[in-house]
């Protein structure tokens, strides 16, 4: 049986995550992914930030959001102007058609899918900032003995499942050694399109 060091002289069975529990094991999927492109969540977290620090500051400042796309890697270099632009475009036309989901199907299909993209992970960005802070509060607590735990969500706008799960520190810290694991051994899962581009 292949085990995983967690710390010191911790170990896990490689095959403990995801659960095989259907109570556990998609959220155990989705928060694998997640912490699999901890870094790049990351970036685009801190793109939203930036472009409005620069706005207001009258400087320069540009993204370059990449995400795969049917199998293709897409490239999107943004403006601090172009992000705000878009957060507040697309929010305004899906706030128009929030009582019919087909109509904001459509709209978005009529738009540039690296926008969707960027919007959407812009608009989950206090989810995804949350979940930073959990694992970091989740790694501290655990090693002074302290009981920490999470309830996490999975993500409606990516996915169509809902489920939700309690997460104690030791898990959290279990899962993002195992997706680390995963990431050093070039098994990467890459992260989700938003739902409505599928």
């Amino acid at each position: 049986m292949e085990q995983l060091n967690i710390y010191d002289n911790y170990s896990i069975d490689l095959k403990k995550y995801p659960r095989s529990s259907l109570n556990y094991r998609i959220s155990d999927i989705v928060l694998i992914t997640m912490m699999m492109n901890i870094d790049k969540l990351k970036r685009i977290c801190n793109s939203y930030n930036e472009a409005y620090k620069s706005y207001n500051e009258c400087k320069e400042y540009y993204f370059i959001l990449d995400f795969i796309i049917d199998d293709k890697i897409e490239k999107k270099n943004y403006s601090a102007k172009e992000i705000i632009g878009i957060m507040k475009e697309i929010n305004f036309n899906i706030q128009q058609r929030k009582n019919n989901y087909t109509d904001i199907k459509n709209y978005l299909n009529c738009c540039d899918k690296l926008d969707i993209i960027l919007y959407f992970y812009l608009k989950n960005k206090e989810f995804f900032e949350k979940l930073f802070e959990d694992l970091e509060n989740s790694k501290i607590s655990y090693f002074q003995g302290r009981n920490y735990s999470i309830k996490f969500n999975v993500p409606f706008d990516f996915y169509n499942y809902k489920q939700s799960n309690l997460y104690n520190a030791l898990e959290l810290f279990e899962i993002y050694k195992y997706s680390q694991y995963l990431v050093k051994n070039k098994i990467i899962k890459n992260l989700p399109l938003p739902k409505y581009l599928e």
